[in-house]
């Protein structure tokens, strides 16, 4: 299972001293006096009695310490405002792929038979975004054939319909039957995200279903929240043209549950695996990060269900979509890394970016979003939307775009 990892540098440092760390916000215990320069790593930030707050680690006399500082005591804090609205993109269609293609499950890959015709429909209906229609069709075949990959499949589809308690029956025997390591793996994963996710309240929106921690979001901020992402929905879809036929599922946690059910970094901004999962930073406020993130998701959401992407179109588009643009510094290192020779051609930024170090993260998504800039500049909004319901186009459009970008 392959996913993209946003692996952005967030140290920061402490703009004069001394300046006090403190265990909470405005008045609360001083934990360390900090000098001026001293490097910080942003953990998450929080709304202090006094303005805006980062809950920070820094390293002294070699142990760690965590407490909190005021944004305006904090310098370089851009990467981590910018990182809380970027998602991890979990690769659904390749995680079907791998199930199909397992050495143990070769009813899946055999050619002619009941068996093969329906797994090759729920695997189409689960990668566009249709789980509950595939479900609709594998149930039946199971009443009187449960074949090993039939039954996972239909544990892929019962998570991405954000039936965990089911999807752990199919998968559990799915294994019972015919062990398989892909399988195993996707049963841990969302039995990990069981056990951590304590969201059970639901609102309906119009093309969306959020699932929420009550304990930790005001049901008027669920509401918000829904009405936001059910507007983000219509405007990207007017823009992509992509078209919902099933209810987009979104998941709002705290930050523990979040990391505990996805083992996401704490800072991340959330993530789509089918769903769309953030974490709350404020449970009372939707600030600029919660709806760029909301925004960035929904770009992936709509995106799969048109098709399988290359990583660079899939993170390009919805950072543009959630409002980013490249900045002068993102501009000065990619010339640079084109006069040196170093900057990679589209190509070869299709799928895994976890194996990427921090610098080469960055530079991925910054240069995924100037080739999506420039796409939008040559194309315009129907252009775009024609190439995405076009995908054949796209091997020569990369190409095109590598050569305007100086590779």
């Amino acid at each position: 299972m392959s996913a993209l990892l946003l692996v952005l540098l967030l140290a920061a440092a402490v703009k004069d001293g001394p300046t006090p760390l403190r265990s909470g916000s405005a008045d609360a215990r001083v934990l360390a006096s900090l000098p001026a320069g001293a490097p910080v790593t942003i953990r998450y930030s929080i709304n202090g009695e006094t303005g805006p707050c980062y809950k920070v680690a820094v390293e002294l006399e070699g142990k760690t310490l965590e407490g909190s500082l005021p944004a305006n005591a904090i310098s370089e804090t851009e990467d981590f405002d910018k990182a809380r609205s970027q998602a991890v993109w979990m690769d659904t269609p390749l995680i079907v792929n791998t199930i199909r293609e397992s050495a143990t499950l070769p009813s899946l890959r055999a050619s002619g038979g009941a068996s093969s015709a329906v797994a090759q429909k729920a695997a189409d209906l689960i990668t566009s975004s249709r789980p509950q229609k595939a479900l609709e069709i594998l149930e039946p075949e199971l009443k009187t054939h449960r074949d090993p990959g039939l039954l996972a499949l239909a544990g892929v589809a019962a998570w991405r319909s954000d039936d965990p308690r089911l999807a752990l029956e199919y998968l559990r025997a799915s294994l019972d039957i015919a062990p398989a390591p892909e399988v195993e793996k996707l049963y841990r994963q969302v039995e990990r995200e069981s056990k951590g996710d304590q969201s059970t309240e639901r609102l309906y929106g119009l093309r969306v279903l959020l699932r929420y921690e009550s304990a930790v979001v005001p049901t008027e901020t669920a509401r918000q929240m829904t009405t936001v992402l059910d507007q983000e929905f219509i405007r990207i879809s007017q823009q992509l043209g992509c078209n919902a036929e099933e209810r987009v599922i979104a998941i709002v946690q705290s930050r523990d549950a979040y990391r505990k059910s996805t083992d996401a970094a704490e800072w991340a901004g959330g993530q789509f695996d089918g769903r769309i999962r953030v974490p709350v930073f404020d449970p009372k406020v939707l600030d600029r990060g919660m709806l760029k993130a909301l925004a960035h998701e929904t770009a992936h959401a709509c995106l799969t269900m048109l098709g399988r992407w290359p990583a660079w179109l899939q993170e390009g588009i919805a950072q543009k979509l959630s409002g980013d643009s490249l900045t002068a510094a993102q501009m000065k290192q990619i010339n640079g890394w084109v006069r040196e020779g170093k900057l990679p051609r589209l190509s070869n930024l299709r799928q895994d970016w976890s194996r990427l170090d921090a610098a080469h993260a960055a530079l991925a998504y910054a240069l995924s979003l100037a080739a999506v800039e420039l796409l939008w500049q040559e194309l315009g909004d129907d252009g775009v939307r024609n190439l995405v319901r076009n995908p054949d186009r796209l091997p020569q459009v990369t190409a095109d775009l590598d050569r305007k970008l100086g590779l």
